[in-house]
C-alpha cells in the first residue's frame, strides 16, 4: 500500500485513511438512526467498539488462513491498512459472530439493529472499495466499488417500502439488511471470480457464502412467506 502520510513513527496510508473515515461517517449513521434501540449512548459506543473489533479479527483471521507460509513477520497480522487481503468478507464474517455475542450478553435482539445498521454498513463497505481501488487502481476493486455505490440506493429504498411489499405480509423488521447483503456479496463474489485471480479466487467464494447466507435468513426471516407465495402461485398457475 503507497504511504499518502509519513510520520517519525510509522506512516498512513490511502487505504487506511479511507476505511477509517468510513467507519467514523458509518458509526456517525448508526448513532443517529439506531439510538433508540439501546438503553443509553454506553451501550452504543460498545457495540460500535464490539463491532470493530470483529471486523479486524474476522478480517486477519481468514487473510491468516489464506496466507499461510507468507507470513514475513507477526506484525502484519495487526496492520490491516497496509496487508487488508480477504479484509471485507473476512471482515464481514466477523462483523456477524461479534454482534451475535455481543446481543446475547446484553439481552439485546439483534434483528432489532438491523435496520439502523443497513445503511452505515453499506458505507463501510464503500469505503473500503475506495480506499482499495484509490491504493491498487484494479478493475476488480473499481467495479465492486461501483456495485457498492449502488447498493446504497437499494439500501435506502429497502427501508422505506419493505413494510409494503406484497410479497413480504409480514413486514419483519431485517428484510432491508437482508436483501442488500444478498446483492452485494452475490455481486461482488461474481466479480473477484470474473476479474481477479489467485488469492480473490478465496474472496469469490466467500463472498457467495455471505450471499447465500443472508438468503437462508431472509426465508428463514419471513418464515417462507416468499416461497409459499410462489408455489401458491404455481399451483394457481
Amino acid at each position: 500500500m503507497p504511504n499518502l502520510i509519513n510520520f517519525p513513527w510509522g506512516s498512513l496510508t490511502t487505504f487506511g485513511l479511507t476505511i477509517s473515515l468510513g467507519f467514523i461517517l458509518a458509526a456517525f449513521l448508526f448513532f443517529r438512526q439506531g439510538r433508540d434501540e439501546f438503553t443509553n449512548d454506553e451501550e452504543i459506543i460498545s457495540f460500535l467498539s464490539n463491532s470493530l473489533l470483529g471486523w479486524f479479527f474476522g478480517a486477519r483471521l481468514i487473510f491468516w488462513l489464506g496466507n499461510l507460509g507468507n507470513f514475513s513477520s507477526l506484525y502484519q497480522f495487526f496492520l490491516p491498512w497496509r496487508y487488508p487481503g480477504l479484509s471485507l468478507t473476512g471482515g464481514a464474517f466477523g462483523i456477524i459472530a461479534s454482534c451475535y455475542l455481543w446481543s446475547r450478553r446484553h439481552k439485546l435482539q439483534v434483528w432489532k439493529l438491523t435496520d439502523a445498521v443497513t445503511i452505515p454498513l453499506t458505507v463501510f463497505f464503500t469505503s473500503f472499495l475506495l480506499g482499495q481501488w484509490l491504493a491498487s487502481q484494479e478493475i476488480f476493486y473499481l467495479a465492486a466499488l461501483g456495485l457498492a455505490l449502488i447498493t446504497i440506493p437499494l439500501s435506502i429504498w429497502s427501508l422505506k417500502s419493505y413494510r409494503s411489499l406484497i410479497w413480504y405480509p409480514s413486514g419483519k423488521i431485517g428484510f432491508s439488511l437482508l436483501i442488500t447483503n444478498t446483492v452485494f456479496f452475490l455481486g461482488f463474489g461474481s466479480l473477484a471470480f470474473f476479474l481477479a485471480s489467485g488469492l480473490y479466487y478465496l474472496e469469490a467464494i466467500l463472498g457467495i457464502i455471505l450471499s447465500l447466507l443472508a438468503l437462508v435468513a431472509l426465508a428463514l426471516r419471513s418464515e417462507n412467506e416468499f416461497i409459499k407465495k410462489i408455489i401458491s402461485s404455481a399451483k394457481n398457475g
